[in-house]
């Protein structure tokens, strides 16, 4: 019996956002379905929910430097670290793969260096997998796009937007390029009533007639936490039972993004109609327990995950007209979508969801048959599966 071949994925945190899960779902489902290939992490030295599940599913952890490039080091041209990083790296990765046989090196977003770096002079085949649509600054846009010409052997894109943007940029990309929707699965079963319930008495502070919306995601520049109070508190006048709750954490370094939205909410007197609750594990007991996801994204994003894991929840889920959003929700089917920072269509869309119940039960009821069936990690694993059996 042949030995399975070894693809080393690498992941630039131990989070468990976007492409944090999609990489989670990518690998469970290899060790679950794969005769042929064996998966391994390799993870920054730090702790976080993607680290424990890795170890929970019996899956081989390798603790190194992943060369994470920074905008920082862009904007200065400053990459002394980076191979300070990389050599530290590489000492480490040579001691923990000795007497492994390395088939491929997956990268899990642009922006870990090291698959590219240790793959550039070597016969490993080097897979990217881009995770973000880096538009700016246009240093960076010049950078990745240089390290997908010449530093890969495949690309795989999230999206079609972002195919769109990487091939626009640099037309031979098509050529070793592939797009490979994210995926991702329930990892629980529906919650009872009861649950539901707790949840929104518990964790929401709501009594039974309020309507919660929820934005889940990190606190940051893009995802639109201040278009979504403003547009809220307009609504709240006219909808006094309406809550809001925002779910997540700011990046390293970004705190000030969560700082000022709390000062915000205080100033604009909203604090005990808008809360602020930290990351959450059980994302799809959350999802189930909101009447409405929304996803104002304003800058492209490439895929947006939450929109998925919305309509597997069964919640119905309003986002932007930008980047991969638009590719998941289909406009008064799925969701409903509007023009990005636009306060007055993303006002329209949640009202006309407020005022039509049997509209947004439609909608959820398309959403979720869709999502199990486009956006499975089972069809993406099959995918990458064709992918591998090309290059190794």
């Amino acid at each position: 019996m042949n030995h399975k071949k070894n693809i080393l994925f690498i992941s630039i945190a131990c989070d468990m956002y976007g492409s944090s899960k999609v990489l989670l779902s990518l690998v469970l489902q290899m060790k679950q379905d794969s005769e042929e290939y064996n998966p391994i992490v390799c993870l920054p030295p730090e702790e976080g929910p993607l680290r424990q599940n890795l170890i929970n599913a019996g899956i081989q952890i390798i603790e190194m430097p992943v060369v994470k490039l920074t905008r920082s080091m862009l904007k200065s041209l400053n990459f002394i670290g980076l191979f300070r990083e990389y050599f530290r790296a590489k000492k480490v990765f040579r001691q923990e793969t000795r007497g492994i046989t390395v088939d491929a090196i997956q990268s899990n977003t642009l922006a870990t260096m090291f698959g590219a770096m240790y793959c550039k002079f070597r016969k490993t085949k080097h897979v990217i997998h881009v995770h973000e649509i880096m538009d700016r600054p246009k240093i960076a846009s010049f950078f990745f796009k240089m390290v997908l010409k010449y530093c890969c052997d495949e690309i795989v894109y999230n999206s079609e937007a972002t195919a769109e943007f990487y091939n626009g940029m640099a037309p031979t990309l098509k050529n070793k390029s592939a797009t490979i929707v994210n995926g991702v699965d329930r990892n629980r079963g529906v919650i009872s009533e009861e649950e539901r319930s707790k949840i929104r008495t518990e964790m929401f502070r709501s009594s039974p007639e309020e309507f919660i919306i929820g934005l889940l995601g990190r606190f940051n520049r893009l995802k639109g936490h201040q278009v979504t109070l403003e547009t809220f508190k307009e609504i709240y006048e006219e909808y006094p039972k309406l809550k809001l709750c925002f779910i997540g954490s700011p990046p390293p370094n970004q705190e000030h993004f969560l700082v000022n939205l709390r000062e915000r909410i205080a100033s604009m007197g909203l604090d005990k109609r808008v809360q602020i609750m930290g990351f959450q594990d059980d994302v799809f007991a959350i999802l189930e327990a909101l009447d409405l996801v929304v996803v104002p994204s304003t800058e492209p994003e490439s895929f947006g995950l939450v929109v998925v894991e919305a309509m597997l929840a069964g919640t119905a889920v309003i986002g932007s007209d930008i980047g991969g959003i638009s590719t998941i929700i289909d406009h008064g089917k799925t969701g409903l979508l509007f023009e990005p920072n636009d306060k007055n269509e993303f006002k329209n869309a949640i009202v006309s969801l407020l005022n039509d119940g049997s509209l947004k039960a439609m909608m959820e009821k398309k959403a979720m048959d869709k999502a199990k069936i486009a956006f499975s990690s089972e069809a993406m694993f099959q995918k990458f599966n064709l992918l591998y059996r090309k290059i190794i």
